[in-house]
């Protein structure tokens, strides 16, 4: 159940992974019903990482960076393109937006293509795989011993000479495994809850959580009941307990993936609320904060740029 009295002070958050791009075009309405459910209120969104997927077979990067340079051009009063620690920082009341590619086929994985996508196209952020293998690697639903394929160790390598974060959700364990050993800056699990609890490909085995530890690495717990059985408050705690104890307290935060998948009780930011009075009142003030906001702003002021 939710708990009803209101968080301890008004929070903003930062989210890891919401499909803002695909959940607009599929409600009714348009970005203000969007932004009205998933941006406003008491404890609003400071950043989040807006997902690009491929989710047809004719879908491109391309096509989807240029509606989300649409998307922040006509919505500018809700939302700005966060680049930098300044950007982050700003006391701009606006949603800062980091674009995220789960999986697209990119132009190129030398430095120089990859540091255009970034300054010329927005790119922020981007995950190997998304459901389905690709010539980096293979996801949680292939075979999860498969290492990297040559082309994703490539990738990795080129990335380090970027700006560009790198995002491990939907791989498998073996691509898992073999990131950690090839990419030395700290890594996210953008959205991800622990496989120990909910026996879900998607998730992290206690090895896994451990492994990302000792990597400086961040995992963002999503919200969906497909993970975590009901998507409760109750269920949530389990998980943020358990990446705790095995990743420590500064490893963990949110990666709801809001936008396009049905949701349980943690449907919103106003059940966001519901869930970090749990986390007060079970843990502390000090972890309900660094759940909502400051695990993920540590992890974004040590890797984006400091500033123009």
């Amino acid at each position: 159940m939710v708990p009803t009295r209101e968080v301890s002070r008004t929070a903003a958050f930062i989210d890891l992974h919401q499909d803002m791009l695909s959940g607009v075009s599929r409600l009714d309405g348009g970005f203000p019903v969007y932004g009205s459910s998933y941006l406003t209120g008491s404890s609003r969104a400071a950043a989040i990482f807006s997902s690009l997927y491929p989710h047809t077979p004719d879908s491109s990067l391309a096509d989807q960076l240029d509606a989300h340079e649409e998307l922040l051009g006509t919505h500018s009063s809700s939302l700005r393109l966060v680049t930098t620690v300044e950007d982050l920082n700003s006391e701009d009341q606006r949603t800062g937006v980091l674009p995220h590619s789960e999986g697209f086929h990119l132009p190129g994985i030398d430095p120089d293509t990859l540091n255009r996508l970034w300054t010329e196209r927005s790119l922020r952020s981007l995950a190997l795989t998304w459901n389905y293998e690709t010539e980096y690697g293979y996801s949680c639903y292939d075979d999860g011993a498969a290492p990297l394929k040559p082309a994703g160790r490539q990738l990795l390598g080129a990335m380090e000479d970027t700006p560009l974060l790198l995002d491990l959700a939907h791989l498998n364990e073996g691509g898992f495994y073999d990131a950690l050993d090839t990419y030395a800056p700290p890594l996210m699990v953008t959205h991800s809850f622990c496989r120990a609890i909910g026996d879900h490909p998607r998730g992290l085995t206690d090895d896994q959580l451990r492994a990302l530890a000792d990597h400086g690495g961040l995992v963002g717990l999503a919200f969906d009941p497909d993970f975590l059985g009901r998507g409760s408050v109750d269920e949530a705690l389990r998980h943020i307990d358990r990446i705790a104890s095995l990743a420590g307290e500064n490893a963990v935060s949110i990666g709801s993936d809001w936008g396009v998948a049905a949701m349980g009780e943690l449907g919103d930011h106003a059940s966001l609320c519901g869930l970090l009075v749990a986390i007060e009142d079970s843990n502390g003030v000090g972890m309900a904060e660094k759940f909502a906001y400051a695990n993920a702003h540590a992890f974004l002021s040590d890797q984006l740029p400091l500033g123009d």
